[in-house]
């Protein structure tokens, strides 16, 4: 039998498994269940991970239902998930109380994965990126013409190409993003803290240890929801800064002289079409860069720019990719192939 989430039976039987609060037999059964039948494996493995977060899964080696149920009460009560009239309950009726709102966290919880993407039936191929301890920004242009500039000793792993209905990247260490619009392809991010969630803006993301992380908005507005409590989030926009500590989130107020353009200090493209790097130029110093054509465009480069000025860098572009550029309506720099550019 296939489990589904969405059936309150299943629900139950899940709850029961990870809280530990099933006999040998049962739980012999289910187990078998579930070895079956491989999504219901990768299933339970996902359930396991957000009860995890909460504190509260505990293996069956060494069962304690009734302290893993009161831990989770308790949780729920100072989160202010459990309604008020039932907080002074008497002790008979704490864990079935305890139980309905177990399920209907879990629901929460896996209804969450499931929007986020995880309950995808094969994950796409992804590809990972990890810098160094140079402090050069590297840059990387995704498929959907979103730009992401990854600070040192950060890890960011994207899908060669994106899926039908989301944009999923998962980032550790810190970036700038620049994503393009899509509202019917939302781009999600996940950090080991939380779920970030943006239509199209840019912003930067820092995060530590996997215990915290600090956002900033510079321009548009994006939503935040922390693994260790998916039944709040917030919205972020453009001036504003969320800081998650100790799975609290914490809104302020941010100056455009905070420091958020650290990224293009020093930025090095590693194996970018120069298209995609005129693109960066462009966005960043004011620049009006432009490709004779798509061959031109196509040309890979790999170069490193910091604190350079315009001039410079098109020096380093046209003489590594044997170009020229010359000025065409007034202030478009136009990059093309020294043989055709003669007698211009």
């Amino acid at each position: 039998m296939k489990l589904d989430i969405n059936n309150q039976q299943h629900a139950e039987l899940i709850a029961r498994y990870l809280g530990g609060d099933m006999d040998g037999q049962e739980y012999e059964q289910f187990e078998k269940q579930i070895s079956d039948l491989q999504e219901n494996n990768l299933l339970i493995q996902k359930m396991k991970k957000q009860w995890e977060l909460m504190g509260n899964y505990q293996k069956p080696e060494t069962p304690d239902t009734g302290k893993a149920w009161e831990k989770l009460y308790n949780r729920l009560v100072d989160n202010n998930l459990v309604p008020a009239q039932h907080r002074n309950a008497t002790v008979s009726l704490v864990p079935r109380l305890i139980k309905a709102a177990a399920i209907s966290l879990i629901f929460v919880s896996a209804g969450i994965a499931a929007y986020y993407g995880f309950n995808r039936k094969a994950a796409p191929e992804m590809v990972q990126i990890n810098t160094g301890n140079e402090s050069n920004t590297l840059i990387k242009t995704l498929a959907d013409g979103s730009i992401i500039y990854l600070a040192q000793h950060s890890t960011f792993a994207f899908p060669k190409q994106f899926e039908t209905t989301t944009r999923n990247v998962e980032l550790k260490g810190e970036a700038f993003f620049d994503i393009s619009p899509n509202p019917e392809k939302p781009f999600i991010i996940e950090t080991d803290e939380a779920f970030i969630e943006v239509l199209g803006t840019a912003f930067n993301v820092k995060t530590a240890n996997g215990s915290n992380f600090e956002l900033l908005v510079d321009r548009g507005k994006i939503k935040v929801t922390l693994k260790g409590n998916p039944s709040k989030s917030e919205y972020v926009v453009a001036g504003e800064k969320l800081v998650s500590i100790n799975n609290a989130m914490i809104k302020s107020k941010f100056e455009n002289s905070h420091g958020v353009n650290w990224y293009i200090k020093s930025m090095k493209f590693k194996d970018e079409p120069l298209q995609n790097i005129i693109n960066v130029l462009n966005r960043n110093f004011n620049t009006t860069f432009a490709v004779a054509n798509n061959e031109v465009g196509n040309r890979r480069l790999t170069v490193t720019f910091e604190n350079e000025s315009v001039g410079t860098m098109t020096d380093l572009i046209c003489l590594t990719l044997n170009l020229k550029c010359r000025k065409t309506n007034g202030s478009t720099l136009l990059l093309e192939n020294k043989q055709d550019s003669k007698g211009n």
